[in-house]
């Protein structure tokens, strides 16, 4: 499986901006990434990702964004699904974080902070996951507890008890109980 670099996930985000613009778009579609890929460009968290997971926004996931992504992905050689909803399960609420790239017919956002802290408490299947939020925890200020409620709300429904603890053996490996 070919891994996506940050030049890669830029270069397919530009390519895919110009793919719409060539088929016509007359609005700015909006995606906000999701895992892995926001943290590679945000955060430089890893060299690379196995795949750009967003959250399509408003009309964004149109047929014409999809179509424009397969074409972005035959022309650069990359999986059909790189660009999917696959992190949708993760996903409570919605908070549009920081741009990333703008252009006439593509606005791409990471998701914020905390929703993407939430994210990793709420999976927490490995060592990704737990160095992911240990970059993404120094981003949230406050004491623990401001953290937590800041976080709080994003979670996965059914994974509140096993994100709390992660929370808290994370918290306590970064600052001490």
């Amino acid at each position: 499986m070919r891994l996506l670099s940050r030049a890669m996930i830029l270069t397919a985000l530009e390519a895919l901006a110009r793919e719409l613009e060539a088929m016509g778009m007359t609005r700015q579609e909006e995606i906000v990434l999701a895992g892995g890929a926001a943290l590679v460009l945000m955060y430089n968290a890893r060299d690379a990702t196995r795949d750009v997971d967003v959250c399509w926004v408003g009309s964004a996931g149109s047929a014409s964004l999809r179509e424009a992504a397969r074409r972005v992905a035959a022309t650069l050689e990359l999986p059909e699904d790189w660009l999917n909803d696959g992190a949708k399960g993760y996903l409570r609420g919605f908070l549009p974080g920081d741009v990333l790239l703008e252009r006439p017919a593509l606005l791409v956002r990471a998701l914020g902070p905390q929703q993407l802290l939430a994210m990793k408490l709420s999976a927490w299947r490995d060592d990704v996951d737990i160095s992911d939020a240990r970059l993404l925890l120094p981003e949230l200020q406050g004491s623990r507890e401001d953290v937590w409620r800041a976080v709080e709300p994003f979670l996965v429904p059914g994974r509140e008890l096993k994100a709390r603890y992660a929370f808290d053996d994370l918290w306590e490996s970064l600052h001490g109980s």
